[in-house]
């Protein structure tokens, strides 16, 4: 090889070994290089999930919250709500009252008007027992099955009966009411008789009925009121 292509070849070697020292960063400079915190992006987070529902663990949501200021009145048991009714089924209401008290009995008005957002509100109660936590064994469901089936107890629900969104309730023209009436006993011919009025003849002299006395047996509505006399003379 000719002496000057061996002397070049050697510069270039030595330019090239100049440049790459003076290019190449020191320790402190790598650990600050911006691809290292475009790595640290990378990593998985391991609170991507959060729980924000009182019950964490349980996969059964929680019952909605109440914001008709009506509906809230009747879940903190202010006591029935009559001003809702429609006027004939107010007075309805009130005669049977009197004729249940003037037959000796006793009279105990549970629920009445209930504005739709209450309504839908037994319907999610009975929904949430019945369909989920009644047979619901999870340790992380028990605190939400208690509140739960506590609200179904106090509502006095029946697991026989979804309450429907469209009731007579919700039109002002019904309302819930366990009443008493004395046992009259009369022997006639050496048998015992009752005598006496029955509950649906005075609901009935006050233009109210029970729809379905067997499976709600506390329910009222408002019918054609029927004349007292028309009653008596049968």
């Amino acid at each position: 090889m000719p002496v000057r292509r061996l002397c070049a070849l050697l510069f270039c070697l030595a330019a090239c070994t100049l440049l790459a020292a003076a290019a190449a960063p020191d320790d402190d400079d790598i650990r600050n290089l911006p691809v290292i915190d475009r790595l640290l992006i990378l990593q998985p987070s391991l609170n991507v999930i959060a729980f924000d529902s009182p019950n964490p663990g349980c996969r059964v949501a929680a019952l909605p919250d109440i914001d008709d200021p009506a509906a809230v009145r009747l879940e903190t048991d202010e006591g029935p709500d009559t001003e809702g009714l429609l006027p004939a089924m107010s007075e309805a209401l009130q005669k049977f009252r009197r004729l249940v008290t003037s037959a000796g009995g006793t009279f105990d008005l549970k629920s009445a008007y209930r504005p739709m957002a209450y309504q839908e509100h037994l319907q999610q109660v009975w929904f949430k027992w019945m369909r989920e936590l009644r047979f619901n064994r999870q340790p992380a469901c028990q605190a939400l099955r208690a509140q739960v089936q506590e609200e179904f107890t106090r509502h006095k629900l029946m697991p026989t009966q979804m309450p429907v969104t469209d009731s007579d309730h919700t039109r002002g023209m019904a309302f819930d009411a366990a009443i008493m009436l004395p046992r009259l006993i009369r022997v006639v011919a050496g048998r015992r008789r009752r005598v006496g009025p029955s509950v649906d003849r005075l609901a009935l002299m006050a233009g109210l009925k029970r729809p379905d006395i067997r499976r709600d047996p506390v329910h009222y509505k408002l019918v054609i009121v029927i004349p007292v006399h028309a009653l008596v003379s049968e």
